[in-house]
């Protein structure tokens, strides 16, 4: 066992050479119980090592990154290792003790918190049940060996090596809805065997899940009002009913997401106002009451929607589209109309529509919004109205749009200018002939 003094602090654990085995330290139990060691590498921050000697069972495992220099803002401080190493032992000993009544079916692993978590959204809502289901399943079930790692394992490296294996295809967008899915679930794991599991998985979860930054292709997808116009009007020129033109129309209008826009009801559209009452996104606000969000639309778009709008009552769905089952290998017929589920329901449109417009290639659905933030900023709307029209937060706006704010404001302060200079002495010239 090492001495306490030997990595305790940062200055100490910097003088240290680097080591393969770890340096250890008992914190609890004497030599048979809980050890904690730290872990030298030839470069680079070390890492905190756990270890529990408990009647003839060890156990030893990762713990987390220690807080040396160059060391990533999640990692441990030595008091809170000690902390955590504790944490951890009696979790493990809880395991150890129901092993004998099928206590390691209990230690939940990737695969079966996504599993869990699919059972538990399709049960809330099928459709989105299901989007979620295939994206796992494809991208995360499909990697065995990432879905066949216990929880008790699981670190931010193991996260990070999983990231590494997806395809460099995948767009950043649809990465970081898939990063959102893997965490919700292994959150709800983790909370769920909170018991059995080490007390720094939420903080490896957290590390290992981070969103990647998608804001240099968001501002690819955003086009000047002439170009929306051009999709607006495609998008009615390729459905006859008219059901995917208002969808993009409400879309463009208001900026909302598609999830938004779908749960629209017929009240939700106040003509007299000139507004269109979009409900908020339900991410974060498990148990709250959502409260619509008043977005004003031009007249046009009113009477555009007028034909959703006739003889219907206020709660019903505003955007309905006519659903359709296979009936044969290329055959299909209209079974009824239901509101738009998942935006998936109308790519085969905005693939046509957008061909239709001349679109630039790629531009995908999002652009409506992307340009409604951006349309906002240019007007001179301040930034914390555009986030809040947009139901998103000012860091978002600022973060993915800073170039436009900049404008936006220069333009405002340019207005501000005064004349501040002394104006010139106008200097008399001799005219010809005016002596004589």
């Amino acid at each position: 066992m090492a001495k306490p003094s030997s990595f305790d602090s940062v200055a100490k654990r910097v003088r240290l050479p680097p080591a393969k085995n770890p340096r250890w330290l008992g914190v609890s139990g004497g030599r048979g119980g809980v050890s904690l060691g730290y872990r030298k590498p030839a470069r680079g921050p070390g890492a905190w090592i756990v270890k529990l000697v408990i009647d003839g069972n060890r156990v030893e495992q990762r713990l987390a990154e220690a807080d040396d220099p160059g060391s990533n803002p999640d990692a441990l401080s030595y008091p809170v290792a000690v902390t955590a190493a504790i944490d951890w032992a009696r979790a493990q000993v809880r395991r150890l003790d129901g092993e004998g009544e099928g206590g390691d079916a209990e230690v939940p692993s990737v695969r079966t918190a996504v599993e869990a978590y699919v059972t538990a959204r399709s049960a809330r809502a099928p459709a989105a049940g299901r989007d979620a289901e295939k994206r796992l399943g494809k991208h995360v079930l499909a990697d065995q060996a990432f879905a066949d790692t216990h929880l008790t394992k699981l670190n931010a490296d193991t996260i990070r090596a999983w990231r590494q294996r997806l395809s460099s295809e995948l767009q950043p967008t649809t990465v970081n809805r898939l990063l959102n899915d893997l965490r919700a679930a292994l959150n709800a794991a983790a909370e769920h065997h909170r018991r059995v599991l080490p007390a720094t998985l939420a903080a490896e979860i957290r590390t290992g899940t981070k969103a990647i930054s998608a804001g240099s292709s968001a501002r690819k997808q955003i086009l000047p009002d002439a170009e929306i116009r051009r999709l607006v009007d495609a998008a009615f020129a390729v459905d006859e009913t008219g059901d995917f033109g208002r969808l993009v129309l409400v879309m463009a209008a208001t900026g909302a997401r598609h999830s938004q826009v779908a749960r629209i009801n017929v009240g939700d559209v106040q003509a007299a106002r000139g507004r269109i009452m979009v409900p908020p996104s339900n991410k974060g606000r498990a148990g709250k009451r959502p409260t619509p969000i008043a977005v004003p639309v031009g007249p046009d778009v009113i009477e555009r929607l007028q034909v959703a709008l006739a003889g219907r009552r206020g709660h019903e769905p505003l955007l309905l589209h006519w659903r359709h089952r296979q009936v044969g290998p290329v055959t299909w017929e209209r079974v009824d109309r239901g509101p738009w589920a998942t935006a998936s329901a109308a790519l085969r449109l905005w693939d046509r529509a957008r061909t239709r417009a001349e679109a630039p290639p790629g531009t995908v659905m999002l652009c409506l919004r992307h340009s409604s933030i951006v349309r906002a900023l240019s007007a001179g709307v301040p930034v914390r109205l555009v986030a809040a029209l947009h139901d998103t937060s000012v860091q978002m706006i600022e973060d993915h749009y800073s170039a436009y704010i900049v404008e936006a404001t220069e333009e405002i302060a340019r207005r501000a200018i005064t004349p501040l200079a002394p104006s010139a002495v106008a200097t008399l010239q001799p005219v010809d002939g005016a002596a004589a």
